[in-house]
Order: C-alpha cells, then sequence, then structure tokens
C-alpha cells in the first residue's frame, strides 16, 4: 500500500514539473539581432522601449513579451527592442514558468520605457517588467544589444541551417 502511494506521489510530481516546464522560452531562431529602426512616437502612436541589462543571474534565462495577446518582442540578457504601440490601455506581459505583466495607458506622441528582469523562481527564473524613466533606459541603451523577432521565413531558414550544419552538408 505504501509504495503505492509512492508511486502515484512521484507520477503526480512528474506530471506536474512536465507541466510546468512546458512555457515556450525564446530560441536562437526566434530572433535576429539587428540594427536598430528609426522610431519615434507620433500623434498616432506612442514608442515602447523594452530594456534587460546584461546579468549573470537570470542570464541565461530569456522570455517573450506580449502585447494584449500578440507576441511582440523577447527579452534575453543584454537585450532591448522597440514597439510602435496605439493609443489605449494595454497589458505587456512576460512568460516563464510564470508571468509578470505591466498595464500602461498608452497616449499618441509619448515615449515609455519598460525594463525585465529575472527573479527566483520554483523552476526557472521569474520575468519581473516595471516601468521606467528615459534616464534609467539611458543608462542602460549604449550597453544593450537590439533584437527584434524573427520572421517565419527567417526562422525556416535558421533551421535549415542548423539542420545542414548537424548534417555535415552545406548550403
Amino acid at each position: 500500500m505504501r509504495s503505492q502511494q509512492f508511486v502515484f506521489t512521484a507520477g503526480l510530481l512528474l506530471l506536474f514539473m512536465l507541466a510546468v516546464g512546458c512555457a515556450k522560452m525564446p530560441l536562437r531562431g526566434d530572433y535576429i539581432k539587428d540594427t536598430p529602426p528609426q522610431i519615434t512616437a507620433d500623434a498616432d502612436s506612442a514608442v515602447i522601449y523594452f530594456v534587460r541589462e546584461g546579468a549573470f543571474g537570470g542570464g541565461g534565462i530569456s522570455y517573450f513579451i506580449f502585447e494584449d495577446t500578440q507576441k511582440i518582442g523577447l527579452l534575453k540578457s543584454g537585450t532591448y527592442f522597440m514597439h510602435r504601440a496605439t493609443p489605449g490601455k494595454h497589458t505587456y506581459l512576460a512568460k516563464t514558468e510564470s508571468r509578470a505583466a505591466v498595464t500602461l495607458d498608452v497616449k499618441a506622441g509619448e515615449t515609455y520605457y519598460i525594463e525585465g528582469t529575472v527573479g527566483m523562481g520554483f523552476w526557472a527564473g521569474r520575468p519581473e517588467l516595471r516601468e521606467i524613466t528615459k534616464a534609467v533606459a539611458e543608462q542602460y541603451l549604449p550597453e544593450l544589444e537590439y533584437v527584434r523577432l524573427a520572421t517565419p521565413e527567417e526562422q525556416e531558414a535558421y533551421k535549415l541551417k542548423e539542420a545542414s550544419q548537424n548534417t555535415g552538408q552545406s548550403l
């Protein structure tokens, strides 16, 4: 009876671990290191900078950023991206094993800055998001690398390149 209880408990724990560990984290083919675009806030939109300072602690954890339900970018240690946002209330969400969110009432013509970090989590790092000032963001930005989401074509090309390298063939 006791061994059945142990097997049942171990099975539940394993199932829980698998379920929690299933959050999709960005892979190398999901993003492109690129030249930052020159975008500015205007009468119809705002610009939001998402920044993540380079750090050893949590440095291996990266996560996608969503505006409401749409994936708009990702943050990994030492990177940033920019997003043109429409006016109105938007929730920006980061996901790993847990979630973090910041809600902004976006106004046209404004520029916003959101810092992403990683805190201690149970199985993996826990994302954290908070709005910061322009002055704080400007301290980080010179040291950060701009990244953007890869297009489906770029993701496919990356997969083909990786597959050919793994088989010893060249494209």
